[in-house]
């Protein structure tokens, strides 16, 4: 083709377009390198917020443990002042002086010691009752015949009445003869003077003359005797049995063959009762009756201390428990948040080591809004730290509830109970010398 065409104009080949120096949009950023600072201050931010919400949900489990050992401090303290209570009742020292004055007043009865009993004591109820018996049912039976009344009567069972009178009026009448009796005896045996005594002397201080001369008696020695009167009475209620016999006797003469045994039968019931008077004077004995009791109320004494003393050993021990289970929680729970941090720190000095990084490990900055005492807020930059100030209301309560508290006041209260035991009115304990279990802030923690 001819390139002069007739149009007059020239005709050129095409030509690429020059490649594109620039990009429609904005520009990439370029790439710059991580900072460590950061990424090292973000991880313990976490690691702190993860050990503080540690120690916050534990609050709840905490508060529990405190409440159960405030609960057992008290019930070991209530425990503790029934000792005291006990102590200033002075029980045991009374018990004691009881025993002490029985071991004086018979420290001189020399070989015959005048607690020692002739019979046991339950003899005489035995005597007694069986007499009893035995005249309820033969007066009864004499009275029956006498008024000639049948079962069907009831005048036959009033007829035992009399001789429940005379049994009840025995009783009466051996225990008043007995205690005069030894009375006298023990006056005239253990007086340190002895006068003459001839039949002529005898019937002189039996008749008229009874109290020959003015005599003494101290407040300790057992008081005056009265024979007369228990021995009349003895008399009456013997006399009035044998009567009976008698009559029960006579009613038998039909029998030719009993008929000579007749005062036999009679002196027979007449000793049965006689028997029952003697037993009881026999078995009478004061002396051997407040060495009784005097061995009893120690008894009775001991046994309300050892009583007291386990009831309140039990709640020292389970108060011991829960203060011990208290403060593993404690020690667990900051632990617990110790370690989130420090294991958290550990990793990052891990990270460090292989990267080949030098220089301490700072901790981050946080910027919080405080509000002052005076209300203002204020910008200061504070550390992360573990928030074991939410812990310090359960120290609170381990350090005032300690069970050396009350460890002090079991050994104070025992102490002084034991005192009442080893020693005299002298040296007992006196109200205010037994100290109260404390509760006070000032006591140490025991590691």
């Amino acid at each position: 083709m001819d390139e002069s065409a007739s149009n007059g104009r020239r005709w050129q080949a095409p030509v690429p377009c020059p490649a594109a120096t620039t990009l429609l949009g904005d520009p990439a950023m370029p790439t710059r390198p991580p900072r460590v600072q950061d990424i090292e201050a973000a991880a313990l931010l976490r690691a702190f917020s993860r050990a503080n919400a540690a120690l916050l949900q534990a609050r709840t489990a905490l508060d529990e443990a405190g409440d159960l050992v405030v609960d057992r401090f008290h019930r070991a303290q209530h425990a503790i002042d029934w000792i005291t209570r006990y102590v200033y009742r002075d029980k045991a020292a009374e018990a004691r002086r009881a025993e002490d004055d029985v071991v004086r007043r018979h420290a001189d009865d020399g070989p015959e010691d005048r607690r020692r009993r002739a019979l046991p004591k339950w003899t005489i109820w035995v005597v007694l009752i069986v007499a009893g018996i035995f005249d309820v049912a033969f007066v009864g039976n004499v009275v029956q015949r006498i008024f000639g009344a049948g079962p069907d009567e009831l005048i036959y069972y009033l007829s035992y009445l009399p001789g429940i009178g005379l049994a009840l009026g025995l009783f009466v009448a051996s225990q008043r003869l007995a205690e005069n009796l030894f009375r006298h005896r023990e006056r005239a045996t253990r007086s340190g003077r002895r006068g003459r005594l001839n039949p002529r002397l005898l019937l002189r201080k039996v008749l008229w003359d009874w109290r020959p001369e003015e005599e003494t008696r101290e407040d300790r020695d057992l008081p005056w005797d009265r024979l007369a009167g228990p021995v009349v009475f003895a008399g009456l209620i013997v006399g009035m049995l044998g009567a009976g016999a008698y009559i029960r006797a006579a009613q038998a003469k039909s029998f030719q063959a009993l008929a000579d045994f007749q005062p036999v039968f009679v002196g027979l019931l007449v000793l049965l009762s006689v028997s029952a008077l003697a037993v009881k004077a026999l078995t009478h004995n004061p002396h051997a009756d407040k060495a009784l009791d005097a061995r009893k109320g120690m008894d009775r004494v001991r046994k309300s201390v050892n009583e007291l003393t386990e009831d309140a050993r039990k709640p020292l021990v389970e108060h011991n428990k829960a203060w011990n289970a208290l403060r593993s929680a404690i020690l667990s729970v900051e632990g617990e948040a110790v370690r989130i941090v420090e294991e958290e720190c550990a990793r990052i000095l891990d990270d460090r080591g292989r990267r080949g990084e030098d220089g301490p490990l700072r901790l981050p900055l946080t910027v919080l809004q405080r509000a002052g005492e005076d209300g203002k807020t204020t910008e200061q930059p504070v550390l992360p730290t573990l928030r074991v100030d939410i812990l310090q209301d359960a120290r609170d309560v381990a350090e005032r509830h300690h069970p050396r508290i009350l460890r002090s006041a079991f050994a104070s209260a025992g102490a002084a109970l034991n005192r009442q035991f080893r020693t005299g009115d002298r040296d007992a304990p006196r109200i205010g010398e037994i100290p109260a279990p404390r509760r006070s802030a000032d006591v140490g923690e025991e590691g």
